[in-house]
């Protein structure tokens, strides 16, 4: 089954991890509504502790995802026509670029890698995580399959 082609064309699947500015999703939310988006939250469970997931869902209009669905359960919906993780941190990038999808949002963010579904990742870490030797690597794997960055933190981007 497919995660992604609403017929509006304008649903955004919005990712969050559990990182400095996830406390501030409620506001990231309402943006990409003003800018024209129908917005699908999407949260590791981590990130549950940074935010209201009932204010959350009440802005979006839609259930708040946590989870991969089990077996026989029907996809939510909308389904999505791009995605954004923002903020993403460093263990969520990593398992993206190995191809693990065993959240939410590692599982669609590998799903729109695959499908070719445009997909924005804005890191969000200490210097101390992105200076470990796997993150530019994952950083480089990510780019060459289409991925875009976002780099509102200049002392963690790596030198690729």
């Amino acid at each position: 089954m497919v995660s992604f082609g609403s017929t509006d064309g304008n649903v955004l699947y919005l990712g969050v991890c559990a990182v400095p500015g996830a406390e501030r999703i409620v506001d990231r939310v309402k943006a990409e509504q003003a800018a024209g988006w129908d917005v699908c939250l999407l949260a590791t469970k981590r990130a549950l502790h940074w935010f209201d997931p009932d204010e959350a869902s009440a802005v979006t209009g839609h259930e708040l995802q946590t989870r991969m669905r089990i077996y026989g359960e029907p996809l939510f919906e909308p389904l999505g026509d791009k995605m954004v993780i923002a903020p993403a941190g460093f263990n969520t990038i990593n398992k993206i670029a190995l191809g693990l999808a065993d959240d939410m949002v590692s599982g669609l963010a590998c799903e729109a890698i695959a499908r070719g579904v445009s997909l924005t990742i804005e890191p969000q870490m200490s210097d101390g995580f992105a200076n470990h030797p796997i993150f530019a690597e994952s950083i480089s794997r990510l780019s060459n399959a289409g991925v875009l960055f976002i780099w509102h933190d200049e002392a963690i981007r790596p030198d690729l």
